[in-house]
């Protein structure tokens, strides 16, 4: 039986993002996202369950939380507080070049 532990709806998501583990510096694609935590994969990943780990979600907006799992590599990030819900929904649109165009027009307006 599997208990499911998480209390937040996660949202699918495909961007890269940049975090940081350990002190280094790494690069990764984000799988999924919700106000409690996401998805990380990156090669050659190795993470000790309760590292510190910042997660840069978009220019200027980071979210601090800690490694909660590892397998393969795939990592949980628990973030300390939670993330805004319109920010996950900004991040999991399903069209990300649409994505692309806001943030460009709303730089330009």
């Amino acid at each position: 039986m599997s208990i499911e532990r998480r209390n937040t709806e996660r949202m699918t998501t495909r961007g890269s993002v940049r975090f940081e583990l350990g002190g280094i510096s790494h690069f990764g694609t984000m799988r999924n996202l919700s106000q409690a935590g996401c998805m990380i994969e990156s090669p050659n990943l190795a993470a000790e369950i309760g590292e510190r780990c910042e997660v840069t979600l978009l220019p200027g907006y980071s979210a601090s939380g800690r490694v909660a799992w590892q397998l393969g590599e795939a990592v949980g990030i628990s973030f300390l507080i939670p993330v805004p819900s319109a920010l996950v929904s900004e991040l999991a649109m399903d069209d990300w070049s649409m994505r692309s165009d806001k943030r460009r027009g709303a730089a330009n307006g």
